[in-house]
């Protein structure tokens, strides 16, 4: 299954955001396994495409326990998408519970 927002939605979405003085900074969404890379539906329907933007992927649909290392953690660069590894995720993310 995937769920992919019209671009109707996506400026509506933007429009919001700009109203309350805000920025779009990650989306986070789940994989039914422990795969955590992303998909070509994923690549193919990113909600921004800002450098700097982050792409979370969460493992077993988000069911517990909740660990950064387990998670795919992608960030937009220059180059393309970036996966950080275990080690740089548990740097950079904390998961409260």
């Amino acid at each position: 299954m995937s769920m992919e927002l019209s671009e109707e939605a996506k400026f509506r979405l933007y429009g919001d955001l700009r109203k309350e003085g805000l920025k779009l900074a990650a989306l986070v969404h789940t994989h039914p396994s422990d795969w955590v890379g992303l998909s070509e539906v994923d690549r193919e329907n990113q909600l921004c495409s800002r450098l700097g933007f982050w792409s979370l992927v969460v493992p077993r649909y988000a069911r517990e326990p909740w660990v950064s290392e387990e998670m795919g953690i992608h960030i937009q660069t220059e180059a393309g998408w970036y996966q950080l590894r275990s080690q740089e995720a548990t740097l950079m993310v904390s998961v409260q519970g």
